[in-house]
């Protein structure tokens, strides 16, 4: 389902032939015959018996009601992916405490499944039967909208999620390239979840991950922030303000993209240093999104070649995105912070000087 080249593959390709680890190139998926497909179907239930209701836009299908999380909640979990490669996957659990390989990814719209976790998800699919392509990639098979059981993250609960599985054997898509370097994926968590969550916090070189319900984010050592910019959307995808050698350029941020820079060919972009807010960047490897196999028609991305360096926060509460220094962080870590923003002066009412 994503089409993704994994950061520093040669170096991990090597470290497992070392090891004596032969991996074997990823299948593409097999299509269920259409015999499998009704079948597939045949257990649909109307959206609203689960208490969602769908409505559409230009963006397509959204789901309200849909991916709820319970309040005053928060979880920190290890990254599951391999060391050395920072794609954000977690161990979630299913309502049944199976467990559920979960990656984060920004930039996929909706929540997507494998079809082989379907059970183990208590998925339902939609009646009519609904569904799309996905746009953030390169995608030959469709994928059908339903709903699964819960999603847990720790003590953290996700109810009603709505998935797409596309009908198809195997993996998802060319997500299978990450299984060759020993992350198994069953399920992807998309834009449209993680939108639920008052804030998301990639500690990318700690290899964590924070989800809150509810809080306020309150960056642990304002010294450490290295840059903090409005979150904008663009179809529900977070997209920050950036320049480039210079000139403006709208970046969509891409949790799971293995690059630094990805635009469309057509795009006239400068080469240059790369500015978000206070931080600057002077070495960005800008690469066309043909090149690496991803949709043209989509904004340019800044992916894991530039995120992984920074604990990065998408404040969904306050509309913010945080990069913050992981070195400032890492030498203050059990230290009292003396660098606390000064508490603001409480108003008396009645009371004068």
């Amino acid at each position: 389902m994503i089409d993704r080249r994994p950061i520093r593959l040669l170096l991990a390709t090597a470290t497992l032939l070392a090891a004596g680890c032969a991996t074997q190139p990823p299948q593409p998926p097999t299509p269920l015959a259409q015999d499998e497909l009704a079948q597939f179907l045949a257990g649909s239930r109307d959206a609203r018996f689960y208490g969602i209701t769908i409505y559409r836009d230009t963006a397509g299908a959204r789901f309200e009601f849909a991916n709820r999380v319970h309040p005053s909640r928060f979880a920190e979990m290890p990254m599951a992916s391999r060391q050395g490669v920072p794609f954000p996957l977690v161990r979630a659990k299913t309502a049944a405490l199976a467990d559920c390989p979960l990656l984060l990814d920004s930039t996929a719209r909706q929540n997507w499944l494998l079809l082989g976790s379907t059970a183990a998800m208590e998925y339902v699919p939609f009646e009519p039967p609904m569904g799309e392509y996905a746009d953030h990639v390169v995608a030959e098979i469709p994928g059908y909208a339903g709903r699964a059981n819960k999603i847990v993250l720790d003590s953290l609960h996700v109810e009603s999620p709505v998935f797409l599985v596309p009908p198809a054997h195997g993996r998802l898509g060319s997500l299978a390239r990450l299984e060759t370097l020993g992350n198994r994926i069953q399920a992807v968590m998309g834009a449209a979840l993680m939108r639920s969550f008052a804030f998301i916090r990639f500690d990318f070189p700690g290899h964590r991950i924070g989800f809150s319900t509810s809080d306020d984010y309150q960056p642990p050592k304002p010294s450490a922030v290295l840059a903090e910019l409005p979150l904008q959307e663009w179809r529900g995808r977070p997209v920050v303000q950036a320049r480039l050698g210079g000139e403006p350029i709208a970046l969509l941020l891409d949790t799971a993209g293995d690059f630094d820079l990805v635009v469309p060919r057509t795009a006239s972009v400068p080469g240059g240093a790369l500015e978000l807010d206070k931080l600057t960047l002077a070495d960005p490897r800008v690469a066309a999104a043909a090149d690496l196999g991803l949709p043209e028609n989509f904004p340019a991305r800044l992916g894991l070649g530039v995120l992984a360096r920074y604990v990065v926060t998408l404040d969904y509460t306050h509309r913010r995105v945080w990069f913050e220094d992981p070195r400032i962080l890492r030498a203050t870590a059990g230290v009292p912070s003396t660098d606390k923003p000064a508490p603001a002066p409480v108003n008396y009412r009645g009371i004068t000087r």
